[in-house]
């Protein structure tokens, strides 16, 4: 088998019915491939819809919502082809996007992850692609100076002879690697349930010498949203997942005094400095959906600092990991 395409869903069946159905054109091709689709329990009667639907593609029901993480290992490891293509369900690819990618990849020995440019349906460019967190690139100013200074993201020349951009990281929304590399670096970190999962793969490719490249003269589309915007509840519980992945993330990959002042600021940032004025705002204007998100974002960020010191933890509580971690405990 030459190409694993592995799609994580979770109540996402819309954009995934479109992505399921753009993934056709690859009976066109002139490599081996399969489509694996993990569904984190969606436990709402479609599952079996699309199994019939899409006869040709394997569906596999996951233990529970394990997360974006859990659920890409789980597809990998009941895939067999020689590259993995990790798709989002709310991307639509093209023939030419998976060959050139296929192409790259075999040819470009030094780079670990491929991804290529993706584009909303009004042709906006997504930049699916970001700075690792530390001290200098902690908040969007800090971001928005490093880039200027930097011309970031640089431009290189792969052994291909073909241009590209190299970032530090690129979204976990379309994501291309040989199967030996995932391996290498240990597959999806579970730590993470949803969000910075990408990032940290990409640190630990970059820490074995791997290139992370990002190939932008062909694309495909990705409408961001899907299952993470379906209500205020999902909205606000996929957005505090941000904060906590950030405290789960410098947890990882800092220590010592680095460590302890990049979760203080953290810490100070999510209650006091970027959240706390909308959700005062959101008190007195609690019938405005959107301010009813930052009130529930608030309280959900706060139970997980409750939960991080009950538990002595900085793990989201419902990462996988951290089901294994309070196991253990008991």
């Amino acid at each position: 088998m030459d190409l694993s395409i592995v799609i994580v869903n979770f109540r996402g069946w819309k954009r995934l019915r479109l992505c399921l159905d753009s993934l056709q054109c690859l009976s066109a091709s002139s490599f081996s491939w399969e489509v694996v689709v993990v569904d984190n329990r969606s436990d709402d009667g479609q599952l079996t819809s699309f199994q019939n639907d899409f006869p040709g593609f394997r569906f596999i029901e996951n233990s529970g919502n394990n997360g974006f993480a859990n659920g890409c290992n789980v597809g990998a490891a009941s895939s067999s082809g020689e590259f993995v293509f990790f798709l989002n369900p709310d991307t639509v690819i093209n023939l030419n996007a998976v060959e050139r990618l296929l192409a790259e990849a075999r040819k470009s020995h030094g780079v670990t992850i491929l991804t290529c440019a993706q584009l909303a349906n009004n042709g906006k460019d997504t930049k699916p692609y970001g700075l690792f967190l530390r001290p200098a690139t902690i908040t969007s100013l800090f971001r928005a100076f490093y880039r200027l200074a930097h011309n970031y993201p640089p431009q290189i020349l792969l052994e291909s002879g073909e241009k590209a951009l190299s970032p530090e990281w690129v979204s976990g929304s379309a994501i291309f690697i040989k199967r030996a590399d995932f391996n290498l670096i240990g597959g999806w970190c579970e730590d993470y349930w949803m969000y910075y999962e990408d990032a940290d793969l990409c640190k630990r490719a970059r820490s074995i010498g791997g290139q992370i490249v990002l190939l932008n003269d062909f694309s495909i589309l990705h409408n961001h949203g899907g299952a993470s915007r379906i209500n205020i509840i999902t909205k606000a519980l996929t957005k505090s997942e941000v904060l906590i992945s950030r405290h789960v993330y410098v947890n990882k990959h800092f220590s010592g005094i680095t460590s302890m002042l990049i979760q203080t600021y953290l810490v100070l940032d999510n209650l006091l400095i970027s959240h706390l004025l909308p959700v005062l705002a959101g008190i007195l204007l609690f019938f405005i959906p959107s301010f009813q998100a930052y009130l529930r974002l608030y309280r959900n960020i706060l139970q997980y600092y409750i939960h991080s010191i009950s538990n002595r933890t900085w793990l989201s509580p419902r990462s996988i990991t951290f089901r294994q971690y309070a196991n253990k405990k008991l």
